[in-house]
């Protein structure tokens, strides 16, 4: 474009500068004035010239169709509104990330819960987790012939069971011991701090494990409310190592002259087992059986006056007769109780007795006779058993439950 305003054979005038001139430039009316079209439709407008020629062409055409007095053309833009982002492919992923972590978390639990299986109920070789495995040991000991007027077993953390086998001619104490370790070797190692101490034919050397009472040098390490001699006391005593996370199982098994046979059940049996299941078949006398994480069972047994049947969380079941005074006027007293479960009392149908049960929340149901009315509330009784039996004696039938059902059932067989 410089090039054209320098060159004189063009006059000093170049059509860019025309082009540019005419769209940069507001053309006035008498501009127009002596000129005639000589072309119809169009018109002409001054033209620039060179500073240094003669105005020979001082106009140029100009088309009609375009006004110099009109702004140039603005070109708008249409701006098309923004697309809408689709939910559902969203919505679908999300949920193929949630199946995946579903089956991802019930895949674990499977795997879990075989490890579990597989070892005892304890989860290991995997990640984070110490790797060990359960190991057992069976121990049998025998406790002699004696006859017993006490029997007494501490074990913090196993079952216990209590049988009178006609066929014995013995007493025997079964401890299963269950211990988790690595290797054998140090299964051996805790076997070996896994103790069970039964007297007789020994005297008892530890501190009984489930209370603070020290067994006294000279022979006995009963209950202090159950004076006894040593000869005539069995008393099973359970220690295990800390970190406790072993168990040991008892199995004892009584002969029938290992146990008293007179009319008068004066056996006192005292079980402590926090962390188990007692089961007592077979023995009678003033049970005293006290767990907190399990079920405690008494079959074929007779309670004398002071029983007491409990646990924590668990169901309290008893099948037997309730010994009771030869005089109606001498108040005794049997107690059958847990904070959550069931108690289930089966009793003799001729059963003569007091009943005070209750429940906070629960139902009383009894094959027996009671009007009681179960609304899902608090429900409670106190009165005869069984009011056609005869006048209602003193002794008391206690079944007390915190959170479940009281069953009150007759048994088919007759009281002895």
């Amino acid at each position: 474009m410089g090039r054209g305003r320098n060159d004189r054979s063009h006059n000093g005038w170049h059509p860019q500068d025309e082009d540019r001139f005419v769209e940069n430039r507001y053309i006035h009316e008498n501009d127009y004035e002596d000129y005639e079209d000589p072309q119809p439709g169009v018109r002409r407008v001054p033209g620039r010239t060179h500073p240094d020629s003669p105005r020979s062409r001082p106009y140029r055409a100009v088309p009609a169709e375009r006004s110099p007095h009109q702004p140039p053309r603005r070109v708008v833009r249409q701006i098309q509104p923004p697309r809408k982002r689709r939910v559902w492919p969203i919505l679908l992923l999300g949920c193929m990330i949630g199946v995946l972590l579903a089956v991802g978390g019930l895949a674990l639990l499977v795997i879990l819960g075989v490890s579990s299986i597989q070892n005892g109920g304890h989860l290991t070789g995997l990640p984070g987790l110490p790797s060990t495995k359960p190991f057992t040991q069976t121990v049998t000991l025998d406790a002699g012939t004696t006859a017993f007027t006490s029997i007494e077993v501490c074990d913090k953390i196993g079952n216990v069971n209590l049988q009178v086998d006609p066929t014995a001619t013995k007493t025997t104490v079964t401890a299963l011991k269950t211990v988790q370790a690595s290797s054998e070797t140090d299964a051996a190692n805790l076997f070996k701090q896994v103790t069970v101490e039964v007297q007789p034919p020994t005297t008892i050397s530890k501190a009984l494990s489930c209370s603070t009472q020290q067994p006294p040098a000279t022979a006995t390490a009963s209950s202090p409310t159950t004076p006894t001699s040593a000869s005539s006391a069995l008393i099973i005593n359970v220690t295990l190592p800390k970190p406790v996370d072993n168990q040991v199982d008892l199995t004892v098994t009584l002969p029938t002259t290992a146990i008293q046979t007179t009319d008068h059940p004066s056996l006192t049996l005292n079980v402590e087992a926090p962390k188990g299941d007692i089961t007592v078949s077979g023995l009678s006398g003033v049970l005293k059986l006290h767990g907190e994480t399990g079920n405690v069972n008494v079959t074929h047994a007779v309670l004398a006056d002071g029983s007491q049947i409990e646990t924590g969380q668990g169901n309290v079941s008893f099948d037997g007769f309730l010994f009771m005074p030869a005089d109606a006027q001498t108040s005794a007293r049997y107690m059958l109780r847990n904070e959550t479960g069931t108690i289930t009392a089966t009793l003799p149908a001729n059963t003569n007795v007091t009943l005070d049960a209750n429940t906070n929340i629960g139902a009383i149901h009894s094959d027996f006779p009671l009007s009681i009315n179960n609304n899902g509330g608090p429900v409670s009784y106190h009165g005869p058993l069984n009011a056609s039996a005869g006048p209602t004696p003193l002794a008391t039938l206690v079944l007390d439950v915190s959170t479940g059902n009281v069953n009150i059932k007759k048994a088919k067989q007759v009281s002895p």
